[in-house]
């Protein structure tokens, strides 16, 4: 039996940044019941048979959880699934010392994923983050003091006043500090959010100016030697997130928590964004998300990879030479290419994946 992954979802925050719709609480009243029940939630699978090589601590700010908590978490996670392999958590550099990397370390944490976004005062002023880049870069140089070896580190692109200029400025101070994987999002301004209520996107690139800042992106970080293997996410050899790999494989993963998803045994379920629901139905508020797996679904996934996607990666049944019959124009226009088996979306691609994807599915 294939492995899983693992999802935990830390639904608490220090401070809400304007752009952001992940859920999460400032208030952290609650915390201790929302450990009792995650564990609870984790607990009531042993015996399952099942196994993981990945856990992924998300939401939220992973980073305010006492290390001694995530220690524990991890320890049950490995009586239960017996899990081995990449452990993954969101830290905010403004969140951690050098006492707190040291024990998140030694509780089995051996990947960390810093939420920098930017190297420009300004631009993370705008974005409502409390850590300085020089911060940030102190919370890299201690992660190393503790033994981490893989970090990734996010950035954001497209966000209000960035400039080309002040772009390559963030990309030459972030790839200084030798991350082995780099997460470069472009900035959707989500209905609801503070960004979208004040009208933010006035203030950001037009699509033409932010696709030019993503392929810049792109090239910048090909020749620092980053392979681009996801839409938004680069890698050193080696480094590519094992986890998450696994939601654009289609593969099988559990999400515990208030706004987890799962993917498993062909069916997808969540539990809803409200940590009260959660609480009070001890986890068990899980809802039913429809059926995992389908040809168009393994399609739409595949294509945010550079692998792209193959034909044995599809039902027998599924048409082929229909398929590839539909991607001819894109070829054609340099926004697909083939592969040894299959097809892929060039950079280019990536840039238009939605729409592109909705046009061949």
């Amino acid at each position: 039996m294939k492995k899983i992954g693992l999802y935990i979802h830390v639904p608490f925050c220090a401070s809400r940044c304007g752009y952001c719709d992940f859920y999460a609480r400032v208030r952290r009243d609650q915390l201790q019941d929302y450990l009792k029940t995650l564990k609870e939630e984790i607990g009531r699978w042993r015996g399952s048979g099942l196994q993981a090589d990945s856990l992924f601590f998300g939401g939220g700010t992973p980073s305010l959880l006492p290390p001694e908590e995530v220690g524990g978490l991890i320890r049950l996670c490995r009586e239960v699934f017996d899990l081995e392999g990449e452990i993954t958590l969101e830290a905010n550099p403004d969140t951690v010392t050098a006492e707190s990397l040291a024990a998140l370390r030694g509780s089995g944490v051996n990947r960390l994923s810093f939420g920098v976004q930017s190297a420009v005062e300004e631009e993370l002023r705008l974005l409502g983050r409390k850590h300085s880049f020089r911060q940030a870069a102190l919370a890299v140089e201690q992660a190393r003091q503790a033994g981490f070896d893989n970090l990734s580190l996010d950035v954001m692109v497209g966000i209000p006043h960035q400039t080309m200029d002040s772009l390559l400025l963030t990309l030459e101070r972030i790839t200084a500090l030798q991350p082995e994987h780099l997460s470069c999002y472009l900035l959707k301004i989500e209905e609801g959010t503070p960004f979208a209520r004040r009208h933010m996107e006035q203030l950001c690139a037009d699509e033409d100016t932010a696709a030019e800042f993503y392929l810049t992106i792109c090239r910048y970080l090909r020749e620092k030697g980053y392979a681009h293997y996801e839409i938004s996410n680069f890698a050193r050899p080696g480094f590519e997130s094992r986890h998450n790999l696994k939601y654009w494989r289609c593969e099988d993963y559990l999400g515990f928590g208030p706004a987890a998803h799962s993917c498993q045994g062909g069916e997808r379920r969540y539990h809803p964004a409200d940590l009260s629901s959660y609480l009070e139905s001890g986890g068990r508020d899980l809802c039913g998300d429809g059926p995992s797996g389908s040809p168009e679904e393994r399609i739409m996934l595949a294509l945010r990879l550079s692998e792209g996607i193959s034909p044995a990666a599809l039902p027998s049944s599924f048409d082929w030479e229909r398929f590839s019959r539909k991607c001819a124009p894109y070829l054609k226009a340099g926004l697909m290419e083939k592969t040894a088996d299959g097809l892929r979306l060039t950079e280019q691609g990536f840039l238009l994946s939605n729409s592109l994807l909705a046009e061949i599915l």
